[in-house]
């Protein structure tokens, strides 16, 4: 027979066995915030797929190609032919972004409209000739200014370069060594055309991301956006500083020794000299609900703890089955979280969420001991324990020592309290 003294401690063993069986319903609700993210990501890519997606502009570039006479093994003369891409010498772009965002059932995609505008200037192809140990640019069989976008379906009108109505880009279908880049081009062999000045503009449209390519040797970027929650990707920083108001412009000047020259094999390489603009949505409720979850095993051992000390210091009766009804009450909150955040924002639904659930078992807790006290002693612990993860996560850097030096207060506060519970006789 179980000694009455030993009961609390046997109580709190099954208790904490009960706290981790209730974290079986953790699976379950990771897994409906995966099918609402993936849900999320379907309407998005229907949404960017008939306007443009992330947008990356390749280029300009010089291509030319030549032919080169070897002697082969049985004594014949072959010839081979090479491509090379001759990056800008020296590049700016300029001009402004005008964004959108677009409402499809629950989600917002952010979208935009560029006017940019870009200036390059090119070796001469008799400069390019003696770079590449050939006699003059005749010996190019053909020499082309292309470039490209990663959704072609983003152009909203024809692209003519030194506003030259006769000198405009076109789709390149012969250009199939890098079919999945839908090169434009113009032919400049045998044009009167002068590459160390090429100009013409881009209107396009994208989603969500911007970036340019750092292959000249100097790359100057200047771009003004009307979005107020920019963050800056890929390898190079700006120089204005990412919590910039809107239409503050942003900068980079990036210099290298020599331009990045490629060939059309290779040119996705060129994709680690990437830099540009990210449009955030501040609204990534899912995150946030996601994180939550991961303090579900805090929130369980500590209203338990907290029911547990109330029971044996205030002598009240409450059984196991009224503990995993209140486990059950805030695993449940988590999914009420979710789904209020789908309409309202992740900080309205953690107000409702958090308030219904605290309220459902404040009351639940005053039915069982009918003391007013001890119901709003639970209602002040656990709505304090709501902020304090509420502020928990809204930090970044900062979570993990706020969270520990929480959690060590947290700590010593129960270490204070079970002082007055007597798991052992006085006299053995």
């Amino acid at each position: 027979m179980i000694k009455e003294n030993q009961k609390p401690m046997i109580k709190g063993l099954i208790i904490a066995v009960l706290s981790l069986m209730l974290l079986i319903t953790l699976p379950f609700i990771s897994s409906l915030i995966s099918e609402r993210e993936n849900f999320q990501t379907e309407v998005i890519t229907e949404v960017t797929s008939k306007w443009g997606r992330d947008q990356t502009i390749f280029g300009p570039f010089v291509l030319v190609e030549y032919s080169t006479s070897f002697i082969a093994e049985d004594g014949k003369i072959m010839r081979q032919k090479h491509s090379y891409l001759q990056a800008p010498t020296k590049q700016d772009i300029t001009g402004d972004i005008k964004t959108q965002v677009k409402k499809r059932s629950l989600y917002e995609v952010t979208l935009y409209n560029t006017n940019l505008f870009i200036n390059a200037s090119f070796p001469t192809l008799d400069e390019l000739a003696t770079k590449l140990n050939l006699i003059d640019k005749e010996a190019f069989s053909s020499a082309k200014i292309i470039f490209s976008v990663s959704d072609s379906k983003g152009f909203t009108q024809e692209i003519f370069i030194n506003k030259n109505s006769k000198q405009f880009f076109e789709q390149d279908r012969n250009l199939m060594a890098a079919p999945a880049y839908n090169f434009l081009s113009y032919d400049i062999l045998d044009k009167d055309i002068n590459l160390e000045e090429i100009s013409f503009p881009i209107l396009l449209k994208g989603s969500t991301e911007l970036n340019f390519l750092a292959t000249a040797k100097q790359t100057n970027v200047n771009i003004k956006s009307d979005y107020k929650d920019i963050k800056y990707v890929g390898n190079y920083l700006p120089e204005t500083d990412e919590k910039q108001t809107i239409n503050e412009n942003s900068k980079w000047t990036i210099y290298q020794s020599i331009p990045i020259n490629s060939n059309l094999e290779t040119i996705h390489q060129l994709q680690d000299y990437s830099f540009g603009l990210k449009f955030l949505q501040m609204n990534d409720f899912y995150s946030k609900v996601n994180r939550a979850t991961k303090y579900a095993l805090l929130f369980i051992g500590l209203t338990f703890a907290t029911f547990f000390f109330m029971e044996n210091i205030k002598n009240l009766a409450i059984n196991l089955l009224h503990y995993t009804l209140v486990g059950l009450a805030l695993c449940i909150n988590f999914v009420l979280l979710l789904s209020f955040a789908e309409y309202l924002g992740f900080t309205i639904a953690y107000a409702i969420s958090a308030s219904a659930t605290i309220l459902l078992i404040t009351s639940f807790i005053y039915g069982l001991s009918k003391n007013r006290r001890i119901a709003m002693t639970i209602f002040g612990l656990l709505a304090a324990l709501y902020a304090f993860l509420f502020f928990l996560l809204q930090l970044k850097e900062a979570a993990l020592i706020v969270g520990s030096l929480g959690l060590f207060t947290i700590l010593a506060i129960l270490m204070y309290f079970s002082r007055r519970i007597k798991f052992s006789s006085e006299k053995e």
